[in-house]
């Protein structure tokens, strides 16, 4: 994913990019935005942005990003460019250098839930809800009314995945998913997100910092991503899904920045508008 497939937070994708820009990334950024604000699809782009060949040979040989060195001069890419090996691997979540870690179940019988048994599930999960929440996710992977961890086992197997030597890019990048799954196994990772290995970049995504181990986000730099304004929301919706214009100012401007909700309500569009919008403020 690029950051022009992802809607709006163009204050954000600036940020992001000055960080790589000034060689002042941190080992552990929190993305934390509401449902619906692209918190995810802001990751998932920053993580190809990382190691796409393109940003790479923009930076002089030398410094890393995590400001070990002086950044001196040098004019970034503002986009990955999407063409080369790597950012192919990473549109298609099949780089071997990104890893992902989500809420998941027990997906056989007396084994313990590990996010990888379920990295298939995720890619075309994500392929066709980047802006899915949560519930969206488990009800895709049939959890019915399970309830989804990141657990112990799945803390090992990151702390496994990252000791590792990287394999093609000169980076490995972490993408936890909902770091409010969490329970105190999360403490596992204290050390590794204090003192990770070289080139290593941990990217949480929460919507609910009160949800977060005290611990885990003491050590996290945070990058705050706002609700979308009502107008990326519209445009989105005409550009996306080929709502016309006066229909997708309505739903943007009820779905209040979450785009998740604007499809939601899109699939309702053929209904009384009037009579949705008051079953929706009740």
């Amino acid at each position: 994913m690029q950051f022009q497939d992802v809607i709006g937070q163009q204050s954000v994708k600036q940020h992001l990019r000055e960080m790589v820009e000034h060689n002042r990334l941190s080992h552990a950024l929190l993305f934390l935005g509401k449902e619906g604000s692209g918190a995810l699809p802001l990751a998932l782009a920053f993580a190809q942005y990382i190691i796409c060949q393109k940003v790479a040979d923009a930076q002089p040989a030398g410094p890393s990003l995590f400001g070990d060195e002086p950044a001196g001069e040098r004019l970034m890419p503002t986009d990955s460019c999407g063409e080369c090996p790597a950012c192919t691997k990473a549109a298609a979540l099949v780089h071997p250098d990104v890893h992902f870690s989500f809420p998941v179940i027990t997906k056989k019988s007396g084994t313990p839930p590990l996010s990888a048994d379920w990295i298939t599930d995720w890619r075309e999960f994500i392929q066709q809800y980047p802006y899915g929440n949560v519930y969206d996710w488990l009800q895709a992977i049939g959890a019915e009314n399970k309830q989804g961890n990141i657990t112990a086992a799945e803390c090992n197997d990151i702390i496994r995945k990252l000791s590792l030597k990287s394999f093609e890019s000169p980076y490995k990048t972490l993408v936890l998913w909902m770091p409010e799954y969490l329970g105190k196994e999360g403490n596992k990772l204290l050390k590794l997100i204090e003192e990770p290995p070289d080139n290593t970049l941990f990217i949480l995504v929460a919507e609910s910092e009160e949800g977060i181990l005290s611990t885990i986000l003491s050590r996290c730099q945070l990058v705050k991503v706002p609700a979308l304004e009502g107008s990326d929301v519209a445009a989105a919706l005409q550009a996306r899904n080929g709502t016309p214009p006066e229909g997708a100012q309505r739903i943007a401007a009820i779905s209040e920045g979450n785009y998740r909700e604007a499809l939601q309500l899109l699939q309702h569009a053929d209904e009384d508008f009037y009579n949705l919008l008051r079953d929706w403020l009740n």
